[in-house]
């Protein structure tokens, strides 16, 4: 198979799509770059969220309340450095070759979706990060740093995952558009480069961030007790908007390595795939059955296998292994099942959608976003009200 490139599998995908960089042909020296680039990438993400706080479930429901906003400090400035960061790569001839991949592949994973698909999902997905305090990524942090019932919402989205495999082609059938669209992103839409429009919608997000740091700043809403002098790494908690920048730039080193962007979601695909063993329970699901194999299905799996090292080491550093509080286990199962199938059913995650989606300017992700906070912030209201939250 030396000649066949496999078409590996992205956070968003409901089918392979194109990208040569993990064939089965690549040397083994290249797979073990590729593992190294993104488990190091998944210990820097881990690190980061760590530092930012917002893995804490208190801090994602706080913020769908809005009496937080270190949530969206922290993704307004991820989407900011992201897109300034892809920005320079779409103009650095060494470099925009791997960037538009990148686009080819973000925008393939999307022709089985529309605008209803998308949203709908999305909305599911915010409903299951309110009842968790979780979002995909995010999840595997909180099982790092030991959160309490990290491992019930870890549970939930394996579940989820296997029902969305299972159902797959039924909700395809009554999902798929039947007109797809034909322009997928902004800059396609208007015949613009990508970075003439990202590089001001960069700029724009950040004043963004810094005006919520003047009007809340971030001191005030979390508990700093870390000492005047403390080291980097032992410290409790870092500025969000310095987390969230951390955390946009690593989508260099993921593009330049796999010519993909950060995703989360389809790496629970790839670990309950595992379980079909054997050739009637492949066929059980044609859609698990793909993430079952190939290195582009499994670098994802290295990366959010290094977030949950980054959790671990961040919070052993500051002292704070196992402080943060969850939610209830019931909670925790139903909010991970919950925001998996959403991830899958819309294609894309928080970061999926997102962090890339939006970073690539592309026009479903730019509908996925508010679904994914509507849907948060009503689940969240609600429970508010029954004086559950």
């Amino acid at each position: 198979m030396a000649t066949v490139r496999r078409r590996p599998i992205h956070d968003e995908t409901e089918q392979t799509h194109p990208g040569a960089e993990l064939g089965e042909g690549d040397s083994l020296l290249h797979k073990l770059k590729v593992i190294g680039v993104c488990t190091s990438a998944g210990v820097v993400f881990g690190i980061a969220m760590e530092k930012g706080r917002v893995f804490e479930p208190e801090v994602i429901r706080s913020q769908m309340v809005f009496e937080k906003y270190i949530m969206l400090k922290m993704f307004l400035s991820a989407v900011s450095s992201g897109m300034f960061s892809m920005s320079v790569l779409s103009m650095l001839p060494v470099t925009q070759r791997k960037f538009q991949k990148a686009q080819i592949e973000y925008v393939a994973c999307l022709n089985n979706k529309g605008l209803l698909t998308v949203t709908l999902g999305a909305g599911l997905l915010g409903v299951g990060m309110t009842l968790s305090g979780a979002c995909p990524g995010m999840v595997l942090v909180q099982v790092g740093a030991l959160a309490e019932n990290a491992i019930y919402t870890f549970s939930g989205a394996l579940l989820g995952a296997a029902l969305y495999g299972f159902v797959e082609p039924a909700v395809v059938r009554l999902t798929k558009p039947s007109k797809p669209m034909t322009v997928l992103s902004l800059d396609g839409a208007t015949h613009s480069p990508y970075f003439v429009l990202a590089l001001p919608m960069a700029a724009m997000l950040g004043m963004a961030v810094a005006g919520l740091e003047l009007w809340k700043p971030w001191q005030t809403e979390l508990a700093v007790d870390s000492a005047v002098g403390t080291s980097w790494l032992s410290a409790r908690a870092w500025p969000p908007a310095l987390a969230g920048a951390i955390i946009g730039l690593l989508q260099v080193p993921i593009l330049l390595a796999v010519s993909d962007t950060l995703g989360g979601s389809s790496s629970y695909c790839t670990i309950v795939s595992q379980l079909l063993v054997n050739r009637p329970l492949e066929n059980l699901s044609s859609y698990l059955r793909k993430f079952k194999k190939g290195m582009g299905n499994w670098w994802q799996v290295f990366y959010v296998s290094g977030a949950v090292l980054g959790g671990y080491l961040s919070a052993s550093a500051s002292g704070s292994l196992g402080t943060a509080r969850g939610v209830a286990p019931l909670s925790a199962l139903t909010g991970g099942a919950l925001m998996l199938f959403g991830a899958r059913l819309a294609g894309g995650c928080t970061s999926g959608h997102g962090l890339s989606g939006v970073g690539l300017l592309n026009l479903l992700s730019f509908a996925a976003v508010p679904a994914m906070f509507g849907g948060g912030i009503l689940a969240a209201l609600v429970l508010k009200n029954l004086g559950t939250l």
